[in-house]
């Protein structure tokens, strides 16, 4: 599993400038004044080849009178109930504060390692801090300058020297069973589905909704590949729910989709999709999960046959002709996807617990979606595909500036399947633009089930700052020479 370092202290002490510092990037607020950051922010971090999840927490014992303390405080636990590794972080110009005693007596107890970090040793000659804080009983004892970076290298090559590299990291992500979370309204057939998998009666069935409590975790294999399927309680929406132990269950039911890799979405054919699936679904968009959709209770629907209000041809009208129930399926699996629009990228499939019918369909859809959330995009052939698609279909210029796409390549870090594209501007950048290179590029690539994202930068104006000239050859040769990173210039009349 990827590590996860959380940064904890007292407010003030410059745990958002240090997180700012190791992620690279200007993320989390810095202000002089306590109590700035309420909220955990995360960042995926690379530190010499072995990949982290960077937290960065409120500050604890916050006098806040605003209200926020509570919320903070739970924020911050439930930070540390998700680290592997911790990083206290102290002021060393205020000194050791009763707070810091009682934050690292609970960090011992923890049994989590945890690294003290002695901020604002911004003085090279500062000296004399070091026995002070050793009364904290945490070893080694860092001292660092957020500001200025001092110390952070030696910090981070300590905590880094436990984590594994990047493939060593892949590599046991592939060993890890792909974990799925089994969503739906309650009664939609969620156990049963679980049962009718596995063959036996693993999860308790009932006509009753609600049966399920609580995430049950059922494993399974198939084809060598290890899976866990959380059984979740359904979920109802808030105002049909009165009982306070539903309200938690459904709690569950929503961690359950954010520690999932795969989702998939149960319908009951007989409701289809109402308002409490589309709340569903919007959980697992929102979280960025790869998902499926199975229609459950398929065996309901024998013999059905759809009628058309409106026959498409004058020659259907005549005869009244009806739709074959083949064309049902199509007909309501269309239906599906329109009222899913936001999860137009996942395959719905038609099923029956009941009568074990299509199960194989099903496992072969997960096989595929769970392959997929792993599976990279080579750069070359993504931009010669850009390529090809921006010379057969150019989008309408402003202005008299066409769109240009430079370069594009997958974010490996991102949490889920990310395209960073570098272009000339990016207001000539539309979302209809981008759905026309998301449907082409799922033709080209194994992305079934799985949300894309793109994250475009003006490659004119990184930064916010002034659009940039680019470097002549002889310019970058000379950087190099020189030793020292080439940066572009400002264009001539902006300096």
């Amino acid at each position: 599993m990827k590590p996860v370092l959380a940064i904890v202290g007292r407010p003030n002490v410059g745990k958002s400038a240090l997180f700012n510092r190791i992620s690279g990037k200007q993320i989390s607020l810095v202000f002089d004044r306590p109590g700035v950051t309420r909220d955990r922010i995360t960042a995926e971090c690379v530190w010499e080849g072995r990949p982290f999840t960077l937290i960065d927490t409120g500050g604890i014992g916050l006098d806040d009178e605003s209200g926020f303390e509570e919320a903070i405080q739970r924020e911050v636990e439930v930070s540390l109930g998700a680290a592997s590794d911790i990083l206290l972080v102290v002021d060393g110009r205020a000194g050791l504060n009763p707070l810091d005693v009682e934050v690292a007596r609970r960090l011992r107890q923890s049994g989590r390692r945890a690294v003290l970090a002695v901020n604002k040793i911004d003085e090279i000659k500062t000296t004399g801090w070091e026995g002070e804080f050793e009364r904290l009983g945490m070893e080694p004892v860092f001292g660092v300058s957020a500001v200025h970076g001092r110390g952070v290298d030696a910090l981070m090559g300590h905590l880094a020297a436990e984590w594994p590299t990047a493939e060593a990291a892949a590599a046991e992500a592939r060993r890890q069973p792909v974990r799925v979370a089994i969503v739906g309204r309650p009664n939609a057939g969620k156990s049963s589905l679980i049962n009718a998998l596995l063959n036996e009666d693993r999860v308790i069935v009932s006509p009753i909704a609600g049966t399920t409590r609580d995430a049950v975790d059922v494993h399974f294999s198939r084809n060598g590949q290890d899976y866990c399927l959380i059984d979740t309680a359904g979920m109802r929406r808030k105002a049909r729910i009165s009982d306070p132990l539903e309200t938690i269950m459904s709690g569950r039911s929503a961690h359950a989709i954010n520690r999932a890799d795969v989702c998939v979405l149960v319908l009951d054919a007989e409701h289809g999709v109402g308002v409490q699936e589309k709340k569903i679904a919007g959980l697992i968009q929102e979280a960025r999960k790869p998902c499926l959709v199975l229609v459950n209770k398929w065996d309901l629907t024998e013999g059905v046959e759809l009628r058309r209000p409106e026959p498409p041809n004058a020659k259907q009208q005549r005869h009244g002709a009806r739709l074959e129930v083949k064309d049902f399926h199509q007909e309501y699996r269309d239906a599906v996807r329109r009222h899913l629009f936001f999860l137009e990228y996942a395959p719905v499939e038609m099923v029956s617990a009941l009568e074990r019918k299509n199960l194989r369909a099903w496992v072969d859809a997960l096989e595929r979606v769970g392959q997929a959330r792993r599976s990279e995009i080579a750069a070359g052939p993504l931009n010669r595909l850009l390529k090809r698609l921006l010379e057969r279909h150019h989008p309408a210029s402003r202005g008299g500036r066409p769109l240009k796409i430079y370069y594009a390549a997958q974010v490996k870090e991102a949490k889920c399947h990310t395209l960073a594209a570098f272009i000339n501007d990016r207001k000539l950048w539309t979302d209809d633009y981008a759905r026309y290179l998301e449907a082409h590029i799922r033709e080209e690539f194994p992305l079934e089930g799985c949300p894309l994202e793109w994250d475009v930068r003006d490659k004119a104006r990184q930064d916010g700052g002034a659009p940039k000239r680019l470097l002549k050859p002889a310019e970058l040769e000379k950087a190099k020479r020189e030793g020292r990173r080439p940066r572009r210039a400002a264009p001539r009349g902006r300096r």
